[in-house]
């Protein structure tokens, strides 16, 4: 395990102050997740760029069909490379993660005991707490190579590390206990895989149906439409379950092995104060949503814009004007 870098302990402050910036920005755990989490972006604009263009063409198949053609092909190019990118970073992601945080790679697959080789579950029946459960289906050695690139690695349980941070930490957590809730771990890693895995099989798909000149495979049935208003939820809804399994299965840590969770909360912020900042949050982003929303529906519905009428309408002497702001 690697403690946090960058930084050292003042005593007369009683604070952790930084000491190089550039520790922080090159320590392995930054480098692996930023190209994940750009990655997963640019798969979320592709799968909106693609679903866009997959619902015009299914809605309103006589209008502009064939921009739209190229615009879901580029959507769903993007989509899929950027979630290959995806897959790549983010199984060096969990080889590092096992090496900084080896309770949260336990607490993805559930795994009580160490094993060598770890299987992966795909999906299980029954509790996730030890007990026996019954997985439908499991992938032999995969949590073993995505923990350490090898099939028949040694993967540490979740009641081995627990002894050890015992003995390592004592009752520095409240109650002793360092796992963190292990449901909540196990299916939204399954969870955040799964949409992304559908999203790219969807960018497939859309390029299979768009092929030919008149890209007949896309249809205007209800089941092209749900896809098309389903296709860009997938990754936005998939990242958000990874942010989930990054901030709640490494609990009780806000910095691992130094601060539980316990002992960040402000002394000088009530709980009323955060409750009144969490609803404001919540009412000033939920209106910027329904507005979002409300525009970018009434801009999909309207389609492209009549250029030939637009410069029909336009002087000859503003014809060639260069434009002032684009969006």
């Amino acid at each position: 395990m690697q403690n946090p870098v960058g930084y050292e302990f003042n005593p007369q402050t009683g604070r952790a102050e930084l000491t190089n910036f550039v520790d922080v920005l090159t320590n392995p755990v930054t480098l692996v997740t930023f190209p994940h989490t750009i990655t997963a972006a640019f798969m979320t604009a592709g799968g909106f760029m693609a679903g866009v263009a997959l619902w015009r063409m299914a809605r309103r198949p006589d209008i502009d069909r064939m921009t739209f053609k190229r615009a879901a092909k580029v959507g769903a190019i993007t989509m899929i490379v950027a979630g290959a990118g995806v897959i790549v970073t983010g199984d060096f992601q969990g080889k590092v993660m096992t090496e900084v945080q080896p309770m949260k790679m336990a607490a993805a697959e559930a795994l009580y005991e160490t094993s060598a080789p770890a299987d992966f579950s795909v999906l299980t029946v029954g509790a996730l707490d030890g007990s026996q459960a019954n997985d439908i289906i499991t992938i032999p050695g995969l949590l073993s190579y995505l923990a350490t690139g090898d099939f028949n690695a040694e993967v540490r349980g979740i009641n081995d590390l627990q002894e050890e941070y015992e003995q390592t930490y004592g009752d520095l957590v409240p109650g002793g206990d360092y796992t963190p809730n292990i449901p909540i771990a196990y299916w939204t890693f399954r969870i955040m895989m799964g949409l992304g895995f559908a999203g790219m099989l969807i960018g497939l798909w859309i390029l299979w149906a768009i092929r030919g000149p008149q890209a007949k495979g896309v249809g205007t049935s209800r089941w092209t439409v749900a896809v098309a208003i389903l296709l860009p939820f997938l990754p936005l809804v998939a990242n958000s379950f990874g942010w989930i399994f990054t901030e709640m299965a490494r609990q009780p840590w806000i910095v691992f092995g130094l601060m539980p969770t316990s002992l960040a909360v402000s002394p000088q912020v009530s709980g009323a104060a955060v409750l009144t900042t969490l609803i404001g949050f919540t009412l000033l982003y939920g209106a910027l949503a329904v507005v979002e929303i409300a525009l970018l529906m009434r801009y999909i519905k309207a389609g492209l814009p009549d250029v030939s009428r637009e410069l029909a309408d336009t002087p000859d002497n503003e014809a060639d004007r260069p434009l002032t702001f684009a969006y």
